[in-house]
């Protein structure tokens, strides 16, 4: 059996500024056990933590230093092999939260004694003048902080390798149940790479072995410290202590959340920033471009899965002024949220943080407390389907509307009170369920090679339960006659009357990265030509239609397998209705349907199997702009590829358009395996230079992503199809077709088609379609079609071609263009064996 290699294109757009803010270390806060703080040291051995260049990614070397005071005995809680053990988990733990993009390698050593007593190292909680004054816990205050890091490396035994350090971490051995110290990090501290090494700028934390906790606790606790380690930006504790649901609170051991992943927080370029969906009240309010407008549906998939494994959204952000916003996400007991050792020992499935489903968390930036979680009606309860989360002072509502699975929540933003009595057209946007890809089930296809009403890919529910196309529904085909669909839903309270849609395709058409400015108008429908469009009830859609005739040439060369298809990326907008004030849930940003499909044979050895160009536009028509492009591939390792050749690195002229070659090359033989094998998703970046409004000679470059294409591959087995045609004098051309390389997909109760396309030529010789002569012929169980097209008195038609449309597992094919022969003597369809 022959498989081809099956190539999906995607088109994904992002305009949201990169950055980097400064951190600054302060004094521990006061609070319960558990909690925490970061402490300055001397401006000589500790710096202002200064803008990031790059995220934390790979491997980050860690060396623990276990250590032991001069008025103490050499004795432990811990001996160095469980202390390896726990620092496993720590990685493990560090690897879920990066989603992979760093791990820890880590030395341990052997335990040795610090030079002085206790005291010298430690304040006691409760002593006065002290940043222990009212602590519960006891810390290390002002220098002592660093004399600890400080004394440990200088005595710390030979055999430790001090190359490549971002941290050093100073375990302190503790055996009696009185002490509890709570643990401090920071993540910049200038220190000797070793026993009179170089000094280098580093993170540092201190934490102790604290025989009144868990060993979960401990090393919680430690993860928390890690993480100031490692911390990019702040605030150090985002909630001032009071989030169970984010690590470097009191979530630990834990996840990092939604907040801290940004770019300008503590962990840029774990969680991309394609992943946060965003919304405002007014286009003046929030980044550029202006989407979102008035509020919109968010379909969320929860946070702590690899932002890699689907491309859905995984946070809202809703704008209420420049400073203060709204993130939303889901939670899950999963990928170290069901550690958190304050909440142990229940039944499977329900320890961890302390509970699942929709976070909602209340941001202002520059404030005494930074992050509000925003309770339901505590902060350990999270929203759930159905619950509506209301502020009247800021002017906003977000509703659960759907728990689509444990994982996916539906969620609506609006910031008028009065939102649930209007109307809200809207589409579902694309990266949510159930397709999970860069496709919505409200746009779809209908092409005629297959006949209309009848998909490729056959039908599924949306998230509503009611069903739609699967997938694209069908390939647009070239020169022919398309419907372009759009389902259009009212979610809101109120009809929505005069409805007007509109229809959009990336300019120029095919591949293409060109951001928000990139689209022309296909075609709008109205009430005049829809007359549901005139009123739709809440909770009702209008399923609606244009005629799309991709206006490209056959190929000269023949139609074969898949190259009767058109491949390019479109959208659909609404127009606000009367009395409507949620937009973004209809603004083309996300109510986008990508189409392209690429097939090639089953081969060995070295061979393209996907050749393309992509188009990326500077849409800065006033000035140049240097673009950097970068991609990233979970195909498998036999596939290469290239892009430009390599030359990721270009300057674009103002407006220009420039074409980037795209090469997918299989190095090995393509087998039957089931399902997506791989993407590649190429994005392009353009280089701006922030400035500060206060000093002009303080600037710090960032990339802003301008739009990226993602190929998709799959597996499907390969047909072939022949056709044989006559002619007849009477106008009647007999068609019999051979269709190859369908078992076993043969559905009797659901015949494949194939559509008996007439073409013409032109005065130049070239070929066009001729779509309203046409036959459509159903194949039988032995892959057999046949019947007979009949020709109009007076026509064009010099050729006929065969197309199968092909289905989710099996390819598209063309028999290729068949001239027109004239039929001298009858010639039967169906040989029969001659009888004595």
């Amino acid at each position: 059996m022959k498989y081809r290699l099956f190539v999906s294109l995607l088109l994904a757009v992002s305009l949201l500024p990169l950055g980097v803010a400064p951190v600054v270390a302060h004094e521990p806060a006061v609070g319960a056990q558990g909690q925490s703080g970061t402490v300055p040291a001397p401006a000589a051995a500790q710096e202002p933590f200064a803008p990031a260049a790059d995220p934390v990614l790979g491997a980050q070397g860690v060396v623990v230093l276990r250590v032991y005071f001069q008025d103490y005995s050499a004795t432990t809680r811990y001996t160095r092999a469980e202390v390896e053990g726990m620092f496993d988990q720590l990685n493990a733990l560090w690897q879920n939260i990066a989603y992979g993009a760093m791990s820890i390698s880590y030395q341990v050593s052997d335990l040795f004694q610090l030079p002085d007593n206790r005291s010298a190292y430690v304040d006691d909680g409760g002593t006065v003048d002290t940043c222990a004054e009212d602590s519960s816990g006891d810390l290390s205050c002002g220098a002592k902080f660093t004399k600890v890091l400080n004394d440990a490396i200088a005595n710390s035994p030979a055999g430790l390798d001090w190359t490549d350090v971002q941290a050093v971490m100073v375990v302190m051995a503790e055996t009696s149940p009185t002490q509890f110290h709570r643990g401090q990090g920071a993540g910049s501290c200038n220190l000797p790479m070793g026993p009179g090494g170089d000094v280098a700028n580093v993170g540092c934390a201190i934490f102790s072995e604290n025989p009144t906790e868990t060993d979960l606790q401990v090393w919680g606790r430690w993860a928390h410290e890690i993480g100031h380690a490692f911390q990019q930006a702040g605030p150090a504790h985002p909630s001032n202590y009071n989030s169970e649901f984010e690590l470097l609170d009191s979530n630990y051991p834990g996840q990092s959340g939604v907040y801290e992943k940004q770019d300008d927080v503590a962990f840029p370029g774990w969680l991309p920033v394609t992943k946060y969906q965003t919304f405002t009240p007014v286009c003046s309010v929030g980044p550029s471009p202006c989407v979102g407008v008035g509020g919109g549906t968010a379909l969320l998939w929860a946070m702590e899965y690899d932002p890699a494994g689907k491309p859905n959204a995984q946070a809202a952000k809703a704008y209420i002024t420049d400073n203060l916003y709204y993130l939303i996400s889901v939670r899950r007991r999963v990928n170290g949220d069901e550690l958190n050792g304050g909440f142990q020992g229940g039944p499977p499935g329900s320890n961890g943080i302390p509970d699942e489903g929709v976070l909602i968390e209340r941001v202002e930036d520059g404030a005494s407390q930074v992050v509000t979680v925003m309770g339901n009606p505590t902060r350990n309860d999270l929203w759930h389907q159905g619950d509506m989360y209301s502020s009247l002072a800021d002017g906003i509502q977000i509703g659960v509307a759907l728990m689509v699975d444990d994982d996916n929540y539906e969620v609506r933003v609006s910031y008028d009170q009065e939102a649930s009595m209007q109307p809200d057209v809207m589409i579902y946007p694309w990266t949510s369920p159930p397709g999970n890809t860069w496709e919505t089930t409200d746009i779809w296809i209908d092409s005629p090679v297959n006949g209309y009403n009848a998909y490729r890919y056959g039908t599924w529910n949306a998230l509503d339960g009611n069903p739609v196309p699967r997938g694209n529904g069908d390939d647009p085909a070239i020169g022919l006659v398309n419907r372009l669909y759009a389902r259009v839903r009212n979610v809101g309270g109120a009809p929505a009357s005069n409805v007007v849609v509109n229809f959009e395709i990336t300019d120029p058409p095919g591949l293409g990265i060109a951001g928000a400015s990139g689209w022309v108008n296909l075609g709008t429908v109205t009430p005049a030509e829809f007359p549901d469009l005139a009123n739709i009830d809440p909770g009702e859609f209008v399923d609606v239609f244009i005629e799309w005739t991709p206006d490209i040439a056959p190929p000269e060369g023949g139609l074969e397998g898949e190259s009767f298809a058109f491949h390019t990326c479109l959208r659909v907008t609404i127009d606000p209705v009367a009395g409507e004030t949620v937009l973004g849930n209809q603004d083309g940003d996300m109510e986008q349907e990508n189409i392209f499909y690429f097939a090639v044979p089953e081969a060995g050895g070295a061979g393209a199997v996907y050749d393309a160009i992509i188009h990326l536009r500077n849409d800065d028509f006033a000035e140049p702009r240097f673009f950097i492009l970068d991609w990233e591939t979970n195909l498998p390792d036999w596939f290469d590829v290239n892009i430009n050749d390599g030359d990721l690195g270009l300057e674009l002229g103002p407006g220009e358009l420039r074409d980037i070659p795209i090469t997918i090359t299989a190095n090995a033989p393509i087998t039957a395996v089931e399902a997506i094998v791989g993407a590649v998703e190429v994005r392009a970046s353009w280089q701006d230079l922030l400035v500060s409004d206060l000093d002009p000679a303080d600037q710090h470059p960032v990339f802003e992503e301008l739009g990226g294409v993602v190929v998709q591959a799959a597996l499907q087995q390969e047909t072939k199809l022949n056709c044989l045609v006559r002619e007849t004098d009477q106008g009647q051309v007999f068609v019999r077709c051979q269709l190859d390389g369908t078992d076993p997909y043969y559905d009797p109760q659901n015949p494949f088609a194939i559509l008996i396309q007439a073409m013409g030529r032109g005065p130049g010789g070239q070929r066009f379609f001729l779509p309203d002569i046409f036959l459509l012929l159903r194949v039988d169980e032995n892959g057999t079609a046949e019947g007979t097209l009949q020709l109009p008195p007076v026509h064009d038609v010099v050729e006929v071609v065969g197309l199968f449309a092909g289905t989710d597992v099996l390819t598209s094919a063309a028999s290729g263009y068949r001239a027109l022969e004239p039929q001298m003597l009858y010639l039967p369809l169906v040989m029969r064996e001659a009888t004595p």
